[in-house]
């Protein structure tokens, strides 16, 4: 026996096999269970999922920021570049907190109201609270009454309709409101500056392609309607704040010169009246030559003091606006003086090194030398923008005061006039002087306000947003696609994981590579029937679930296989005694008993006398299959209360004859290798011809090694997928340790998980490489062959196994 398997192993392939893609195919056949389970957990959550998400509509506005260029700047014009701020600035601004607070404002977003009916109407229009629990409930009295109660249900009044309504921590106001009595709306002040929050992340602002300028603002919400608003709104904030931010210089021009006018109409009136009383009250109507001459030499000191005055608060403002933008590094032009030359080729200038740097800050960063160069002379230019304009308002300080001198000069000699003239050109003066004053601000009054309504932003709304009519999530279609192809991608990723993580055997290329023995045969999966009787057993028994496949349906698979184990087991062991065979496994419920019934029929098929012992003495099984539940067995013959001729049963197959283990005793492993039983199986030696022994398994119990010895054949049964490398390894060592006449192993597909490697014997039948051929697919006899359609080896092969 050691001979044989030696002469295999130096026969065996030690080569990787080939993979291929029947092999993979297998692997998802085997685990076809796991990767069903997650593909069907991924795909029924995603249509879950997709099926029952509340729809969210997006609404979209486009936006158009046009390029601020300075005048004459070729540049600019042909780069399409600003020297304002880029698009990504703008986006920012767009998003920026100021704005999404005026929104969420305008949209009362920190308002949360549930109505308790659907046909409720209300029109909230005001809503205030200091409360730490800002939740009210607004029952309905009468359409023109309602009560309002607080998170603790104490009533903080009545109110009505249109009417304000005032109580401790709250203001409201409700309008339009249709319901019926008993109603009620629940109304809660929602915290501002998460709602804020939330509003900002959710709104989305992209450019629309590389260098359009144009910025697409989308925002997401469950409300069609709310979602089009608040894109709107944002978009109308936006340019609101852009032509603010336009017209500041403008603005502040024009709220000075309204505090001025203000002042000085109230003076004009004053001067008209004290005017008008003097020459009332004193008679004197007319000035002299002199008089009149200083009256008008003061009126037009006064007029120019004033346009002075004016000019150089509008300078002051130019210079500290220009110092604001150097220091966080921006540009900026004033309005004044653009005019002048020089400023304007200083701001052209200005204008040409902000393209130059914005290009190198594509591949730069601030810090890198050239792009600090190009800073510092912007800074150069700013700096002698900044010194020209600090040299304006210096000369508008200087002109002021030598107006100031004329002033005083004019006054003193109109004191050397005569009293009464004296006091006629004093008023006169002060409501002249006051009326040109208060013509010159009105004329420039409407100069800074056309000025400020001529200001055009820099943005255009091309396509506001609309109600959207169709959801864009869930996409169902998209959804579904995508959770099929991902649960596929799951399932098999799965299946192959479980592979890799799986060590155990699961074909017999690798149990042979590993263990070192032929692979007598391969048992394909043996089925029951649907009330999971076995039909197929001699014994009539609901639980039995072994069955004798190879007698009751010859021309299947399974009883194909028991034939060529018989065939392998034949010639395992020519011109040698072979008469007691034993069976066994490394763990229990590898299929081993329904082995050992079934190889017991295929051998009586023959003609032989077949002897089947049930040795396993610790969890009998076979009587299921063959009968002699409770009856006397091998026990109480090993103990002395029976005789071997009388607890052996015929089986009615041919010449079987079935010996049941009986009772379990106490001490089966002492039963089992006491003289007894080596006597009483060498008194059976000469009864029968074949005495096959349904050993325990190898590594649950030791009953197995000690049956050895009392054999010349033992078969090795591996279940599919049921025993890891290790404990194959193990079982061997046992048996070469024992030097146990271990012939080789049979290959159990109990659980079905081996059928894509033993569906055929064209690729894993047995002792095809060895010289024995295969001659059949499991399917041959489904349907009868003639006999010259047969090979050779199917010729010999069936009238061997049919001789009987």
């Amino acid at each position: 026996m050691m001979e044989n398997s030696n002469e295999y192993n130096s026969y065996s392939y030690l080569e990787e096999e080939e993979v291929h893609l029947q092999d993979y195919i297998n692997v998802l056949f085997r685990r076809r269970r796991a990767a069903i389970i997650a593909f069907c957990v991924i795909f029924v959550s995603v249509a879950l999922y997709t099926f029952w998400v509340s729809p969210v509509f997006e609404a979209k506005a486009t936006l158009h920021v046009r390029d601020d260029k300075v005048s004459g700047n070729g540049v600019l014009d042909d780069l399409g570049l600003s020297r304002e701020n880029p698009i990504e600035t703008e986006i920012e601004i767009l998003r920026s907190r100021t704005n999404i607070e005026e929104v969420v404002r305008r949209l009362h977003l920190d308002w949360g109201t549930e109505e308790s009916a659907d046909d409720l109407k209300f029109a909230l229009l005001d809503f205030e609270s200091t409360a730490e629990d800002p939740s009210y409930t607004i029952k309905l009295v009468t359409n023109q009454r309602f009560r309002v109660s607080d998170a603790d249900g104490r009533l903080l009044g009545e109110g009505r309709p249109g009417h304000l309504f005032k109580a401790k921590g709250i203001r409201l106001l409700i309008d339009d409101l249709q319901g019926e009595k008993g109603q009620e709306i629940e109304l809660t002040a929602l915290p501002f500056n998460a709602q804020v929050q939330s509003l900002r992340e959710g709104i989305k602002a992209s450019e629309v392609g590389k260098g359009t300028n144009i910025i697409q603002v989308a925002y997401r919400n469950c409300d069609p309607a709310l979602s089009s608003q608040v894109v709107n709104t944002l978009a109308n904030v936006y340019l609101e704040r852009n032509i603010l931010f336009k017209s500041e210089e403008a603005n502040k021009s024009v709220e000075f010169i309204e505090r001025q006018l203000q002042s000085v109409r109230s003076n004009l009136d004053g001067a008209e009246e004290q005017l008008a009383a003097y020459k009332s009250d004193s008679g004197v109507v007319e000035m002299g030559t002199e008089a009149t001459s200083l009256l008008g030499l003061l009126t037009g000191k006064e007029k120019e003091l004033a346009s002075v005055e004016l000019f150089r608060r509008q300078a002051r403002f130019a210079v500290e606006s220009l110092q604001k933008a150097m220091a966080e590094k921006k540009s900026y032009v004033p309005a004044v003086l653009m005019e002048d030359p020089v400023v304007a080729s200083m701001a052209e200038k200005l204008a040409t090194l902000e393209v130059e740097k914005r290009r190198l800050l594509v591949d730069m960063t601030e810090m890198h030398p050239e792009v600090r160069a190009v800073q510092g002379q912007i800074y150069q230019v700013q700096e002698k923008m900044l010194s020209t304009y600090q040299q304006l308002l210096s000369g508008l300080s200087k002109q002021s005061e030598t107006v100031r001198r004329d002033l005083q000069r004019y006054e003193a000699r109109v004191r050397k006039l005569p009293a009464a003239e004296r006091d006629l050109a004093r008023l006169t003066r002060r409501s002249n002087v006051n009326a040109e004053i208060y013509t010159f601000l009105l004329q420039k009054h409407e100069e800074a306000r056309l000025a400020r309504a001529a200001t055009i932003s820099s943005v255009n709304i091309i396509d506001p947003a609309i109600v959207p009519d169709h959801p864009v999530k869930p996409q169902k279609a998209k959804n579904l696609l995508l959770g099929l192809i991902v649960g596929c991608m799951a399932g098999i990723g799965l299946a192959f994981l479980l592979e890799y993580l799986d060590d155990s055997i699961k074909d017999g290329e690798l149990a042979k590579r590993e263990v070192g023995l032929p692979l007598l045969s391969v048992i394909p999966y043996i089925g029951f029937d649907r009330q999971g009787k076995d039909t197929q057993a001699l014994v009539d028994s609901n639980s039995s679930r072994r069955v004798l496949i190879a007698q009751f349906k010859p021309k299947s698979a399974a009883a194909e296989a028991f034939r060529s184990l018989r065939t392998a087991l034949h010639f395992s062991s020519l011109g040698r005694d072979k008469k007691v065979l034993l069976v066994t496994s490394a763990f229990p419920s590898e299929g081993k008993t329904t082995i050992s019934g079934n190889l017991a029929v295929t051998l009586a098929q023959t003609g032989n006398r077949v002897l089947l012992v049930g040795c396993d003495l610790r969890k009998p099984t076979l009587q299921d299959m063959f009968g002699g539940k409770d009856a006397s067995g091998l026990t109480e013959v090993l103990v002395g209360d029976a005789k071997a001729e009388d607890v052996i049963k015929p089986t009615g197959l041919f010449q079987l004859d079935f010996l049941p283990s009986g009772a379990v005793p106490p001490n089966p492993a002492e039963l089992l290798e006491s003289d007894k039983m080596r006597a009483l199986v060498d008194q059976l030696r000469g009864q029968y011809d074949v005495i096959l022994l349904d050993a325990p398994p190898v590594l649950a119990v030791t009953d197995a090694t000690i049956l050895t010895s009392l054999a010349e054949q033992v078969v090795w049964v591996l279940q599919v997928g049921g025993v890891s490398i290790k404990a194959a390894r193990r079982v061997k060592e046992i048996m070469d340790s024992i030097k146990a006449p271990l012939v080789g192993f049979v290959l159990n597909d109990k659980n079905q998980e081996g059928q894509g490697y033993y569906g055929s014997y064209g690729r894993y039948g047995t002792y095809g490489r060895y010289g024995y051929g295969y001659g059949y697919g499991y399917g041959y006899y489904q349907q009868e062959q003639p006999e010259e359609k047969m090979g050779m080896v199917g010729k010999l092969l069936t009238r061997w196994t049919d001789k009987d």
